[in-house]
C-alpha cells in the first residue's frame, strides 16, 4: 500500500460494543485514502477480534494490542506506526461523517500544520449537539495533524491522564503553527458521564498546562477554580435531573 493521505488512529480498550461502528464509518466513508490503525490497550473482550476481521478483510486496517499507559500512550503509538501525511484522532466510541473528509481533503493545504473542523457531541442521552470549528478551542475528533509536526512537538505529553490533547494543541499555537477552520462536520463525538475524579483530575492538568505553556499562577489558579466550579455544578446538575427522571 502507498503511503496514503489520511491515517486515522483509534485507541481502544475493551470496546467490542462500539468499534464495529467507528471501523464501519472509517470503511465506508466517501474519501477512500485512508489507512487506520488501532491501538488497543491489552482488551480482555472481543475488540481485538472484531479488529483482526475487519483487517483481514482490508488491509488499510492495522493494529496492535499491548499493555499501554493510557490513552496518550496509544495515541503516540499511533502517530509513530502512521504512514499518512495527516494525523486524525477518533474515540472507539465515535464515528466519522460520510462526506466530511472527502470535502476537506479535496482543497490545497500548504503551508497549513492543523486542520480543525466541525463535530457532532453526542450527549449520554442521545441529543446531538453541533461544535463549531474554533481554532486551537475543541476536541480532538475536529482536528487533523500533519504528522511531520507530531513528531517535531514530541507527541502527546503522558502525564497528562485526561488533557493531553489540549496541552498539545497550545505547545503548536506557541509555534505559531498555521491552523485552518474548514467548516465541515467531521465526526460524531460520543459523550460520556463525567465522574467526581475526573472533575478533579482535569481542572489539575488545567492549572499545570497553563503553567508550562508559560500563563502566570493567577491567570492558571483562576482557571483552575473556574474549570473545578464549572465542571462539578455540571456534575451536580446532571445528577439531580437522573434522580427525577427516577423519581417521576
Amino acid at each position: 500500500m502507498n503511503n496514503p493521505q489520511l491515517s486515522i488512529v483509534i485507541a481502544t480498550y475493551n470496546s467490542f460494543q462500539t468499534i464495529a461502528r467507528a471501523l464501519d464509518s472509517v470503511r465506508y466513508q466517501s474519501f477512500q485514502d485512508w489507512e487506520c490503525i488501532v491501538v488497543d490497550g491489552a482488551s480482555t473482550d472481543d475488540t481485538i477480534k472484531i479488529v483482526a476481521e475487519y483487517a483481514q478483510e482490508d488491509s488499510r486496517f492495522r493494529y496492535v494490542s499491548e499493555k499501554d499507559n493510557g490513552i496518550y500512550d496509544a495515541f503516540n503509538k499511533g502517530w509513530k506506526m502512521a504512514k499518512g501525511e495527516w494525523i486524525h484522532y477518533l474515540g472507539s466510541d465515535d464515528w466519522v461523517t460520510e462526506n466530511g473528509f472527502h470535502e476537506i481533503m479535496c482543497e490545497n493545504y500548504e503551508n497549513i500544520g492543523v486542520i480543525t473542523g466541525d463535530v457532532w457531541y453526542v450527549k449520554p442521552n442521545g441529543q446531538k449537539q453541533i461544535v463549531k470549528s474554533m481554532g486551537w478551542l475543541g476536541s480532538h475528533q475536529g482536528k487533523l495533524v500533519r504528522r511531520f509536526l507530531l513528531h517535531d512537538m514530541d507527541g502527546f505529553n503522558e502525564n497528562y491522564r485526561i488533557k493531553a490533547d489540549w496541552d498539545l494543541l497550545l505547545r503548536m499555537q506557541k509555534k505559531n503553527i498555521t491552523i485552518k477552520n474548514i467548516p465541515v462536520v467531521i465526526a460524531y463525538f460520543s459523550g460520556e458521564g463525567i465522574s467526581q475524579s475526573s472533575i478533579w483530575q482535569s481542572s489539575k492538568e488545567t492549572y499545570y498546562i497553563l503553567r508550562s505553556n508559560g500563563a502566570s499562577v493567577f491567570y492558571s489558579t483562576y482557571k483552575f477554580l473556574y474549570d473545578l466550579t464549572y465542571k462539578t455544578t455540571r456534575f451536580l446538575y446532571h445528577k439531580i435531573l437522573l434522580c427525577f427522571e427516577k423519581c417521576k
